[in-house]
């Protein structure tokens, strides 16, 4: 088959405010519950939510917050925190989130001296009042709700900025992105499909978020690990939104708006990005669906307590950050779901929202299911040449290159977008191919591309070979670097439990199936844990630097 720009469903942005569509829900919902802390039990309403997020907005102006200004919430876990985030969007402001492990006097100190370094202005909100901060409980005793949700037309446009995003810093430092409502609307497309599995009944369909999600807040505080009490980490969007998709289904369809049916969450409140769900809490909310990273499903599987958990009454698992293998999706419907296949993939960029999706369940033994799945409503997409920018026909690896509604206008301090050709198509880096049924697949990043005596390849193609073995749980090569010669590939395994395989196990089992170019020259290294990043990915520099 010739190449082509592959399309999703058309659609047609409404121009009604996002902000305005979240504040009508919420009074048709009233006293319905929205959010329970998983751990306390503690409940808030619809109504509740959008009284104190009206009554933060109030405050926050009068205090000279609005458009143009952005307020920064330094808080752990909790239903404060999110709301929050509504009451900043609400007053004009755009919101920005970090996150201390522990909010002690000193990591305060530390995001101040941060934030004295910027070139925009910064506001700070906590739960308890420390010096140079605006605190939450005066914000809701000073403020007037209804006032506070009145928006007036000033900044209703579809170009004013909510928030700001942080990338996920994959090939280098974080970048600050402005995110309006388009980019929003994005997030929300595989519940709003035809395909959309997501009931209308509030009754039948909770979803489980966790840390610092939100029904209309863009993503967690992100957290390395619970050992890290001196770390300050950027939020990272666009890899667990499983917030905004709680409430921006009427952006596109009126046929499934999972806020305007009031779909219930449980907050796992959960301090690290390996945080598990609450095993008592699966037990008694019948929670539905899971809007979460895949390393946490596997490192789930595991647990010596596994069958502890009760997934029964899960529909569905939403898995974004990076796609499982064919044996580990295998492996979690073995172990988690009773041999249910509820794992969807999620595909999409902080700059681009959500690209593709499952919109069907491929069978377990089908040749999809190793895909990201298919072009999300609004989309398009092309795969080119990285060398000559010709587009790729079917099976052919090459760049991933977006269009979509929600494409990202710029990031903070800088004034134009980078990598958007003449078509309107941004390159994101990301190796990839489609098949004649229009599945998409991934490969690996641009930057990740190894180069031994000449020949270049991606990692990703021996990481497939080497979990198909049955000892191998997960899997990591990159290049040790060899003077003369290049990168020498050296595979770094996180064995299956109860697994024993062994480096000259591994070796006879890569030979025949790889030409000599791609052997693992540069060593086999057996280690616990593979380190990720707060949404799952691998952090291949890291590894690296422990090859010397």
């Amino acid at each position: 088959m010739a190449a082509r720009i592959l399309k999703g469903e058309r659609i047609s942005l409404p121009e009604t405010s996002i902000l305005q569509e979240i504040i009508d829900s919420c009074k048709r919902h009233g006293d319905r519950v929205y959010l329970e802390d998983a751990r306390t039990k503690r409940q808030s309403t619809f109504r509740q939510v959008l009284d104190n997020a009206g009554a933060i907005s109030s405050t926050l102006r009068n205090l000279g917050q609005g458009p143009g200004k952005v307020v920064m919430i330094l808080s752990n876990t909790s239903v404060e925190a999110l709301t929050t985030n509504f009451g900043i969007w609400l007053s004009g402001a755009a919101s920005l989130c970090l996150n201390p492990n522990i909010p002690t006097e000193e990591h305060f100190d530390k995001v101040k001296e941060v934030v004295s370094h910027l070139d925009w202005s910064v506001t700070i909100i906590c739960p308890n009042r420390q010096d140079g901060s605006i605190d939450y409980y005066r914000c809701l005793e000073e403020g007037n709700s209804a006032e506070g949700i009145l928006m007036e037309g000033r900044w209703t446009g579809k170009d004013h900025t909510l928030g700001v995003f942080s990338t996920s810093g994959t090939t280098g430092v974080p970048n600050g992105l402005r995110t309006q409502g388009p980019l929003l609307r994005q997030l929300v497309c595989p519940f709003v499909s035809r395909e959309a599995v997501v009931s209308r009944d509030p009754l039948q369909d909770n979803f489980l978020v966790k840390r610092h999600q939100f029904f209309m807040f863009f993503d967690e505080f992100s957290q390395r690990d619970s050992s890290s009490q001196d770390r300050i980490d950027s939020a990272v969007a666009a890899k667990e939104h499983s917030s905004v998709h709680l409430c921006l289904g009427l952006a596109y369809s009126p046929d499934l708006n999972p806020l305007d049916y009031g779909i219930r969450s449980e907050l796992e409140g959960m301090p690290c990005h390996r945080a598990y769900p609450n095993v008592e809490s699966l037990k008694q909310s019948l929670t539905t669906h899971w809007l979460t990273g895949p390393a946490i499903l596997i490192d789930l599987c595991k647990e010596d307590n596994l069958a502890a958990y009760d997934f029964s009454s899960f529909k569905n698992f939403y898995l974004g950050g990076y796609a499982l293998s064919p044996q580990q999706r295998k492996m979690i419907t073995e172990k988690m779901t009773g041999n249910r296949h509820i794992i969807r993939h999620v595909y999409g960029s902080t700059e681009t929202g959500i690209v593709t999706y499952d919109r069907t369940i491929p069978d377990i033994n089908s040749d999809k299911l190793g895909s990201i799945g298919k072009v999300a409503n609004g989309v398009e997409i092309k795969v080119v040449d990285t060398e000559t920018g010709k587009m790729q026909p079917p099976y052919a690896v090459g760049e991933i290159c977006v269009k979509s509604p929600g494409l990202m206008k710029r990031y903070f301090n800088k004034e134009r977008i980078e990598n958007v050709d003449d078509d309107g198509f941004w390159h994101t880096g990301d190796l990839g191919y489609y098949d004649d049924d229009e599945y998409f697949f991934y490969n690996s990043r641009i930057s990740d591309v190894m180069k031994y005596k000449g020949y270049q390849f991606a990692p990703a193609e021996l990481e497939k070979i080497l979990q198909k073995h049955p000892g191998v749980l997960e899997s990591c090569v990159v290049g040790k670097t060899c003077i003369g010669e290049g990168e020498l590939p050296a595979a770094f395994i996180v064995k299956k439990p109860g697994s024993n395989v062994t480096e000259q196990e591994l070796h006879s089992y890569l030979s025949g199936k790889i030409i000599d170019e791609k052997k693992l020259r540069g060593g086999i290294f057996f280690v616990e844990n593979l380190p990720k990043n707060p949404t799952g990915k691998v952090q291949r520099n890291k590894l690296k630097e422990m090859l010397g």
